[in-house]
């Protein structure tokens, strides 16, 4: 499961009941699927793992 980080708002549909919806900016941990997806659509790029911030390390997205 890569990290990407979303350029553009991205629907991803892995399957015909369920779409999971990335919005612009947003940097998260995905499938691989999801990932590949994003990609071929131009619409986020892998990036590495980000460092926790000061404070960050209870709150959650």
């Amino acid at each position: 499961m890569p990290w990407i980080r979303f350029t553009a708002d991205f629907d991803f549909r892995p399957s015909r009941r369920l779409t999971l919806a990335y919005r612009t900016g947003a940097t998260l941990l995905v499938p691989t699927a999801a990932a590949d997806a994003a990609e071929a659509a131009g619409a986020g790029r892998r990036v590495p793992k980000p460092s926790p911030q000061a404070g960050d390390e209870h709150e959650r997205p």
